[in-house]
């Protein structure tokens, strides 16, 4: 049974460091390295923003890689950025998996901070083997909003070294999460 596990990096209803709802603005090195994450781990790749601005510079990026010189410079890169969708919205992805395999995803939150009631990266490999999507959310800025996270079916634990210091690039963070998840064993 193949696994249908996407990925999404959020921008709205995060949290700045005073704690603030705020948008946060899009990264292209995050959208570009997300993207080949997914693709190694066999995920599907979405950036969703809610500024058309923002959507419209993923888009060129995006089409600069599988059209242009960068599709014939790097051809690896056109195939990750080729998995890759952008949404205007977190419900967007989720509708667009759902017209995709005919169930909506598990969501998945993310963070960095510890809390109780994480499910470990064992006990969700394990449930991703239930022929069910899975959509894991990741979060920019300081992470988050209570909204978003209390959205989610599974909360997953956080990715830890071994000292207090624990600030991971969100492009980082996916990729370490992704090999847990999906990598081989």
């Amino acid at each position: 049974m193949s696994i249908d596990f996407n990925v999404v990096l959020l921008h709205d209803k995060m949290v700045d460091r005073r704690g603030t709802l705020v948008t946060t603005s899009l990264t292209l090195i995050d959208v570009h390295d997300i993207a080949r994450s997914c693709m190694t781990f066999s995920s599907h790749a979405y950036v969703a923003h809610p500024s058309p601005a923002m959507r419209k510079l993923a888009h060129i990026m995006k089409s600069y890689w599988e059209n242009g010189f960068g599709a014939e410079y790097n051809p690896h890169r056109r195939t990750a950025l080729m998995n890759l969708d952008i949404a205007s919205s977190l419900d967007e992805v989720i509708h667009k998996i759902d017209l995709r395999t005919g169930k909506l995803p598990k969501l998945i939150a993310t963070s960095a901070h510890q809390s109780p009631n994480r499910v470990t990266f064992s006990e969700l490999r394990q449930k991703l083997e239930s022929g069910d999507p899975y959509l894991m959310m990741l979060g920019t800025g300081w992470g988050m909003s209570d909204e978003l996270l209390a959205r989610a079916d599974y909360f997953l634990e956080p990715v830890l070294g071994p000292g207090d210091y624990n600030h991971l690039s969100v492009r980082s963070a996916c990729a370490i999460m992704l090999d847990r998840l999906m990598g081989r064993r």
